[in-house]
C-alpha cells in the first residue's frame, strides 16, 4: 500500500503572520488607490482652467499687503512688518470652472533697499497692481518708475495694468486728488481706482475685472497668433501657385543646373 507523504503544516496553509502581511498590503494599495481618485476628482472638478501671474507694486507703506491679506483673511488683519522680497496669494474669481481665473497675486517689496529682487517677481507676469498713497505724493510720483521697471521685467508685450490710489478714507491728510489719478491712469494707459478702510469689498470687483481683461487679453493674442498664421499659409500657397503658373521659370532653372555641372 502506498503511503501518502504528509508535509508540514506550515507548507500546507498560510502562517497568521503571512496572512495579516497580504491583508494590509491590500489595504494600503486600496487607500492609495482611494486617494489617486479622490485627487484627480478634485483636479478635474475644482481646479480652474485659466491662471493668472499679477504683480503687486509701489512704494513701501502704501498699503499693498493690507490690500491684499485682509481680502484673503478678513478686515481684522494687521501687517506687522515690511515685505520682504515678495509672497503670493491665491484667490479664484469666476462662478464657472471654465471662466474661472486662479489669480496669483504677488505682494512685492517697496523698499529701496529690496527694490532689486522686485524684477525677478515680475517676470511672465499678465497684469500688475500699482497702488500709491493718496496722503503720499512721493509715492505717486514714483508710479511711472514702477511702471518702467514692469516694462523692461515682465518680459509680456502689454501687461494689463491697474491704478490704485489707498487710503482715501484719511481725508484730511489728502495730497493727491482723484483727477490727478485719472490723469495718470490715462497716460500709462491704465484703469484707476480708489481703495479705502470704509470700502473693504471693493478690492473684490477689482480682481474680478482684472480676471476679466486678462481672459480678454489672451483671447486677443491667440486670435492674432491665428491671423498671423493664415497670412503666412497663404503667402507660401500664393508663392507656389506662382512657380506652377510659370514653366518657363522652371526649364531656366533646371537648364542653369545642368549648364553648371558642365
Amino acid at each position: 500500500m502506498q503511503v501518502l507523504r504528509q508535509l508540514p503544516h506550515h507548507q500546507l496553509a498560510p502562517s497568521p503572520s503571512s496572512s495579516c502581511d497580504i491583508k494590509s498590503i491590500y489595504a494600503a494599495e486600496k487607500v492609495r488607490e482611494a486617494i489617486r481618485d479622490h485627487e484627480q476628482t478634485i483636479a478635474t472638478s475644482t481646479s480652474p482652467k485659466n491662471k493668472a501671474k499679477i504683480v503687486v507694486l509701489g512704494d513701501s507703506g502704501v498699503g499693498k499687503t493690507s490690500i491684499i491679506y485682509r481680502h484673503r483673511y478678513g478686515a481684522h488683519y494687521r501687517p506687522v512688518n515690511a515685505t520682504i522680497g515678495a509672497s503670493f496669494v491665491s484667490f479664484d474669481v469666476g462662478s464657472d470652472r471654465d471662466e474661472m481665473v486662479r489669480l496669483q497675486v504677488w505682494d512685492t517689496a517697496g523698499q529701496e533697499r529690496f527694490r532689486c529682487m522686485v524684477p525677478m517677481y515680475m517676470r511672465n507676469a499678465d497684469a500688475a497692481l500699482i497702488v500709491y498713497d493718496v496722503t503720499d505724493r512721493n509715492t505717486f510720483e514714483d508710479v511711472e518708475k514702477w511702471l518702467k521697471d514692469l516694462d523692461r521685467s515682465s518680459g509680456t508685450e502689454e501687461a494689463n495694468v491697474f491704478l490704485i490710489g489707498n487710503k482715501t478714507d484719511l481725508v484730511e491728510k489728502r495730497e493727491v486728488s482723484e483727477a490727478e489719478g485719472r490723469a495718470m491712469a490715462a497716460k500709462i494707459n491704465a484703469k484707476y481706482f480708489e481703495l479705502s478702510n470704509d470700502e473693504p469689498n471693493l478690492f473684490a470687483a477689482i480682481l474680478s475685472e482684472l480676471a476679466e481683461d486678462v481672459l480678454q487679453s489672451r483671447q486677443q493674442t491667440s486670435e492674432k497668433k491665428q491671423e498671423v498664421c493664415s497670412i503666412r499659409k497663404e503667402k507660401v500657397a500664393l508663392g507656389e501657385d506662382k512657380f506652377e503658373e510659370n514653366p518657363n521659370i522652371q526649364l531656366k532653372t533646371r537648364k542653369s543646373k545642368c549648364c553648371s555641372m558642365l
